[in-house]
Parts: C-alpha cells; sequence; structure tokens
C-alpha cells in the first residue's frame, strides 16, 4: 500500500476553500435566521422513545446516536429552537406503507436545523399518507446534509403556514420499487417534494421564501423535484439527473430563480420548468447547464433576485462538489456525541470522483460511507460499490472491532456459505497482487474463506482462516494473470470488515503537496497519510 508524505500540512489541513465549504457554519439564504438550539448540552438519543422523549421540549440539541426504526407514527414536534443531527451513518428508518402509520418526522415550531441526518422509507406507495420529513406551519428552518430515500407519500413536503427555509447539501432519491394500486391512484408516486399542499395554500405574507443550495435530486425521482405553489425559491448550483423523471420543477404561482444548475437525465428542455399546473409563473437561468438545452426565461411573473450573501460555483463546478461521494450532498459529515460537526473536504477545491479502474491500488473498508449511507442493510440484490460487487443475502450492520491496529465501525456478513448466485465478493485484478482480508468467524468454530479465480466454485486458489474469536488480517499472494477473483464462505457465516488490494511496486513513497492532490489519492478512502512516524487519516486525526 502507498506511503503518503505530507510536505504542505498548512496546506492540506488549514487552507480554506476557494469558494464553497461543503460544511458551513451558520444558515443563510431565506432561513438564514435558524439558530435551532445554539449551545445547548447536546442530548444523545438511541432509540425511538429517547427522540420522542427530547423533543417534547424546546431549547435543544439532540444527537441520533444508532439506526431507530419509527414503529408507528410518524414523530411530529411544535417545539422551539431545535437542532437535531446524527453520528455518521446513522439513520431513521420507516417501513410502514399504511396511510396512518407512514412519515418519519414533522415539525411546526420555528427555529429548527435538522443536519447530517439519513430518511430511509419504505418506498413510494399512494395512500395519501406522510413523508420522511413534513414542515407544516415551521418557520425559520435550515435542513443541510440530509439523505432522503424512498419517502412513502414524498421524500421531502413543505406547506401550511411554513416560511424562511434553507435547504443544503441534501441528496434526493428512490432505490426501492414503486408500490402499485393504491387508493391515491398513482402506480408510481416517487414524487420527491412538494411545497405547498393545495392551491391555497401559502404562509402568513401569501409566498414560500425557500432557498434551495447544492441539492441533487438524483435517481429515481419521478415527479415533484419539487412541485411549488405560492412560492418565491431560489435554486443554488444544484443538479437534477433522474433517468426515470417526467419532469423537474412544477410551478403554480410560482417563481424560481436558477443559478449555476445543472439539468441532466430524461426530462426535454419544456419538462425542466413544467407549467402545465396553471397560475402565473416566473423562472430565470443565470449560468446553468442542460443536455436536452436549457430552458427560456419566463416573464410572466416577476422572479426575485436574491438579495442576501452567498457564495456559488460554475455549473460544472457545482457538479463536482454536489455528487463528491466522501463530502457532498447527502450525509456525508462528520458529527460527534459533543456536538461538533465538520466535514473532511472543506481547505481546498474537491476532485471529480472517477470510479477505480484495474490497477489501482483500493482498500474497501465496510466502515466508510461508500457503504453504510446505502439505503438498506440487507443487500437483497446484488450491488457494486467502487468495483467491489457484493452478492445478494449478505448483510452490512454496526460492529465495532480493532484488527492489527484499525479500528472498524462495520461489517459485511455473508450469513452463510457462498454461491455463484449469492453470498460473494468479487472484483477485477490485473495481475499479481496482495490481498489482504480483515475477518472474523460468525459462529463458535474456525471456518474457512475460500478464494477462486475467473468462476465461482472448484478448486479454490487459495483459502483463509476466519477464527472464532479474534479478528484477524489475513494476506494471499496472487501471483496469476488478469482475472476476477471471486470470495466466500465455505461453511456458514463469516464477518468482514474490510478488503485491500495492493499491487508490487506502490511500496514507495508519494509526496503530495496539496489537498486536492491527497484527496485524489484518498478518493476511494483506501491510503492513510504518514507524518511525524505517525498514522493520520485526512482530518489529522492521529489513528
Amino acid at each position: 500500500m502507498k506511503k503518503i508524505l505530507v510536505l504542505a500540512l498548512c496546506s492540506l489541513f488549514l487552507v480554506p476553500c476557494k469558494a464553497v465549504n461543503y460544511c458551513a457554519s451558520a444558515s443563510w439564504g431565506y432561513g438564514a435566521s435558524a439558530t435551532g438550539g445554539g449551545n445547548a448540552t447536546p442530548t444523545l438519543v438511541s432509540n425511538e422513545t429517547g427522540l420522542k422523549n427530547a423533543l417534547k421540549s424546546d431549547n435543544k440539541v439532540i444527537i441520533i446516536t444508532n439506526d431507530i426504526t419509527i414503529s408507528g407514527n410518524q414523530i411530529s414536534c411544535s417545539k422551539n429552537n431545535l437542532t437535531i443531527m446524527a453520528l455518521p451513518g446513522k439513520k431513521l428508518i420507516s417501513n410502514n406503507q399504511t396511510a396512518a402509520q407512514s412519515g418519519i418526522l414533522a415539525f411546526s415550531g420555528t427555529n429548527i436545523i435538522l443536519r447530517n441526518i439519513t430518511f430511509i422509507g419504505p418506498g413510494a406507495y399512494d395512500v395519501d399518507g406522510k413523508d420522511n420529513l413534513t414542515l407544516s406551519n415551521a418557520t425559520n428552518v435550515w435542513v443541510d446534509h440530509c439523505d432522503f430515500q424512498d419517502g412513502m407519500d414524498g421524500n421531502f413536503d413543505i406547506n401550511e403556514k411554513s416560511d424562511n427555509i434553507t435547504v443544503t447539501w441534501c441528496r434526493f432519491r428512490y432505490l426501492k420499487a414503486p408500490k402499485a394500486d393504491g387508493s391515491g391512484g398513482a402506480d408510481d408516486h416517487r414524487f420527491s417534494n412538494l411545497v405547498g399542499g393545495g392551491s391555497n395554500d401559502k404562509p402568513q405574507d401569501g409566498t414560500y421564501n425557500i432557498t434551495y443550495g447544492f441539492c441533487w435530486w438524483d435517481e429515481g425521482c419521478k415527479e415533484r423535484m419539487t412541485r411549488c405553489r405560492n412560492c418565491n425559491l431560489h435554486f443554488l448550483n444544484c443538479y437534477w439527473n433522474s433517468s426515470v423523471a417526467n419532469y423537474y420543477v412544477g410551478p403554480e404561482n410560482a417563481a424560481c430563480y436558477f443559478e449555476g444548475c445543472t439539468f441532466e437525465g430524461s426530462p426535454a428542455k419544456n419538462k425542466i420548468f413544467y407549467q402545465n399546473y396553471g397560475g402565473t409563473n416566473g423562472s430565470m437561468f443565470v449560468n446553468c447547464s442542460a443536455t436536452k438545452g436549457v430552458p427560456s426565461n419566463v416573464t410572466d411573473r416577476t422572479v426575485l433576485t436574491p438579495t442576501y450573501s452567498y457564495d456559488q460555483l460554475s455549473a460544472a463546478d457545482a457538479k463536482n462538489y454536489v455528487t463528491n461521494a466522501s463530502c457532498g450532498a447527502g450525509a456525508t459529515l462528520t458529527v460527534t456525541n459533543a456536538g461538533a460537526i465538520s466535514s473532511g473536504c472543506d481547505g481546498d477545491d474537491p476532485e471529480p470522483v472517477d470510479p477505480p479502474t484495474p490497477g489501482d491500488d483500493l482498500t474497501w473498508n465496510f466502515s466508510t460511507s461508500d457503504f453504510t449511507s446505502k439505503d438498506s442493510l440487507t443487500i437483497d440484490a446484488g450491488i457494486t460499490i467502487n468495483g467491489l460487487t457484493i452478492g445478494k443475502n449478505m448483510v452490512l450492520d454496526q460492529n465495532s472491532k480493532t484488527i492489527s491496529g484499525l479500528t472498524f465501525t462495520h461489517r459485511l456478513k455473508t450469513g452463510g456459505t457462498g454461491s455463484s448466485s449469492k453470498r460473494y465478493l468479487k472484483f477485477d485484478v490485473t495481475g499479481p497482487c496482495t490481498i489482504e482480508v480483515y475477518l472474523v468467524s460468525a459462529g463458535s468454530a474456525d471456518r474457512t474463506l475460500n478464494i477462486y479465480s475467473g468462476a465461482y466454485g472448484g478448486t479454490p486458489l487459495h483459502t483463509m482462516t476466519a477464527p472464532q474469536t479474534t479478528p484477524v488480517k489475513q494476506s494471499y499472494n496472487y501471483t496469476g494473470g488478469a482475472t476476477t477473483i471471486y470470495m466466500g464462505s465455505a461453511n456458514s457465516g463469516i464477518n468482514l470488515y474490510g478488503i485491500n488490494l495492493i499491487y508490487p511496486g506502490s511500496t514507495g513513497m508519494d509526496f503530495i503537496e496539496s489537498q486536492s492532490a491527497a484527496r485524489k489519492v484518498l478518493r476511494h478512502g483506501q491510503v492513510l497519510i504518514l507524518r511525524d512516524g505517525k498514522t493520520y487519516n485526512l482530518l489529522g486525526q492521529s489513528l
């Protein structure tokens, strides 16, 4: 594995971002007045009861420390001066598809901040149910770095008299197939975001004022990105790319200012700002990009140019920022139990993240956000992440272990014997290499991990022992040519924490003189930084 010697530590750790910080110190835009719970001592919650109790009083900083599944009705809160954050990878989950018991959180107070929370719904089903997040009569709100997945009725809706809201660095997507034949009539209700629940829905001053900054409407979203009524919206450096979308923004008596945005995916030019809902609408597109053409401005309604201060990027640069897998849109921040919040990428411009190619040194660490941010811990169908294919019927979950000096927080459980159709891992290699696996038996006896070449089955190239008690790092030196490596348990469950793929000649010293150069090496989480004889991560934390 390559060793990294950092020559310019001040450049790596201290230089501020040139244009935009991933982790803002405070809200801005129309929701700039949101200060949340301020400096209140954090209340740590690890289960549904704890969360409900914490939301019964004002003036709180609440930190979610475990995945929490909502067992019944959507949790409603009408309190004020609240900050709710989640530790890295922690999720709020709803599995219920009944109208009465769907949804996750709903707020109707004032001065509310939500950050770094992953919302996982049960999938779209049109029975007039509830959303992953609903703001009703909520004012001065900041929602930042949240990941919204598979809301039943919607991912995130704003209605009634809510107003003065900023939504930044949020990711909206649908990863589960929609359920048809709901009583609401839509067989595919992957409708992500709604502003205004009806034509007459509006706040006290008559207009919803909302800033969407650096947000990403990703795959699976069908409509409502957003569907907006009686509103004034500022979309800054946002990105739309759903290949199944019918339309993106659907206005009704709405004015939308699009700035440095990128529109890809399926909608035609006239469906980027889709005016079939009526009313008097206006739009302005400033420095935007669209694969099917940027729409012309619509001048039937006055579009306000934002007067508040903000930083901006070009559309191309914004897309790279927003889609950065480590720090971009979604729950990608670092939150601590003490309430400190940061991003590992602030300090320099991000490198676009390209998929790895065979021949690169790689590390697949099942504790990183590439794996822990998935919508479901149970892998029902094969998935590929950074070049590693994981067969179905395997499970990712939390489990802290220290192996060979490295601390892991999550594991991949084979759950049984591997085969060519399930419970296997595979990745391509270009030739001789070292394969390191961090593993332990899931049972009361040692178990065997088989390694094959070209296909799963037959005589293994090599076997590794997963001991029954203490997890270990096992190594295998592959000496053949280019092939696909397969792995699987020979005899029931094995817990895997990470895999290193190391090619000969990669043990030399790389000299890195900037954070962007370091991140290019570190972008898949492969390599640690060596400094003063100690090992550090990109945040400068000793490991």
